[in-house]
């Protein structure tokens, strides 16, 4: 088995490249995801400290004070979660893409060897067959 051999194969060609995508996917989604999870963790233990410094007085809010500039803190911190939630189940979906792409790139690169392996075999057995008499 020669190099050109191995670059000449679809199978271990499509296969390495789906390896490195897959393995890239994997890495980043991993990475992000982790990234996304910490903010995700500090906002919620924060969140009790929020909710205690509060009191019940929303009820006591007036329809003219209620224009939601009162409220725009905790929605603005509602959305960072919000946002880093749905960025951390992208990068989620991005890492388990990787690993499917990773798999199925191992997967199909061994397939291609193995049929390397094969027709190399097959051609260095039909080198050393004895003539035909």
């Amino acid at each position: 088995m020669k190099p050109p051999d191995v670059y000449r194969d679809w199978r271990v060609v499509v296969g390495l490249a789906l390896l490195v995508l897959g393995a890239g996917n994997w890495f980043v989604g991993w990475q992000r995801t982790q990234d996304y999870h910490a903010i995700i963790a500090s906002e919620a233990d924060q969140q009790p400290a929020r909710a205690d410094a509060v009191s019940g007085a929303f009820d006591e809010l007036n329809a003219a004070d209620a224009d939601g500039a009162v409220l725009e803190p905790f929605n603005r911190e509602q959305s960072r979660v919000s946002y880093a939630s749905a960025r951390m189940d992208f990068y989620h979906a991005t890492f388990l893409t990787g690993q499917v792409l990773a798999i199925l790139g191992l997967i199909l690169t061994f397939i291609g060897f193995i049929g390397l392996i094969r027709d190399d075999a097959r051609r260095a057995h039909s080198h050393t067959r004895p003539a035909a008499r």
